[in-house]
């Protein structure tokens, strides 16, 4: 079996290309330098000469055109090619597209990539929450939560104060997700679309309190709920929007996600 992965040089990307099992043959794609509307032949060639497409690449944060190419429309490129090679692909989103206050730019993005994506064949959609990965059951800093420990590592106080709750997520560790593709692979599925979402609940709060409690750093909690309800809409809806911290203000219950 031979797969080809792309952005591997993404936190998500990385993780896959070095773990998969030792009889499957990894064929790497960095897009990075690539004009994305239009692929080198040789690139094309690397991505379709396997039995496997896993898409990962993606802009966490997109501020440029290439950055939003590659959210909204490069899968449906992708899959455009694919109606010559009629290979099978799978493309990783986020369990976000099932939240309707989610309008940042990442999630909106995500959302019309997948809107696009609907009328193709060979395609399976999975989903993802908020990914972790613990060795020995200790988090490490690494993927979106890194944030956290750069926080602590660099910011010098003598206590740290963070948002509670923040959103209440149920994050999986990323050994799941290869798992997962792995099972989506071998059993052929006919599911155009995989949610995933961890067994345990943590709102933001939990997540940092368990970092500064490996680390020994004193925290407190700034409840501002009752801030948010009583902020003006024109605020809440730019808090919304954010591609950052801030958007942690509208405190969204991914525990509720209807997921299938």
């Amino acid at each position: 079996m031979k797969i080809s992965i792309t952005g591997t040089s993404g936190f998500v990307g990385n993780y896959l290309s070095a773990n998969m099992p030792k009889n499957y043959i990894v064929e790497k794609i960095n897009l990075r330098g690539e004009n994305l509307a239009n692929l080198n032949k040789k690139t094309i060639k690397k991505i379709f000469s396997s039995d496997v497409i896993i898409n990962s690449a993606a802009s966490l944060n997109p501020k440029t055109s290439k950055d939003f190419f590659l959210n909204e429309e490069f899968l449906n490129y992708l899959l455009n090619l694919n109606k010559k090679y009629k290979k099978k692909i799978i493309h990783l989103s986020t369990i976000n597209c099932l939240i309707k206050d989610r309008i940042d730019r990442y999630t909106l993005s995500k959302k019309i990539s997948e809107k696009k994506s609907r009328k193709f064949k060979n395609l399976t959609i999975i989903r993802l929450p908020l990914i972790v990965m613990r060795k020995k059951n200790v988090l490490q800093p690494k993927g979106p939560i890194v944030k956290f420990f750069n926080y602590l590592n660099c910011v010098k106080l003598p206590i740290y104060p963070m948002i509670y709750p923040g959103h209440l997520y149920q994050p999986i560790d990323i050994k799941f997700i290869n798992k997962t593709i792995i099972n989506v692979i071998k059993r052929n599925t006919s599911n155009k679309i995989i949610n995933l979402i961890g067994e345990k609940k943590l709102c933001l709060w939990d997540i940092f309190k368990e970092i500064a409690d490996m680390k020994k750093k004193r925290v407190y909690k700034v409840d501002l709920r009752f801030f948010y309800k009583i902020m003006p809409i024109k605020i809440k809806l730019l808090i919304k929007k954010q591609n950052n911290f801030l958007q942690q203000f509208a405190s969204i219950d991914h525990s509720k996600l209807k997921t299938r």
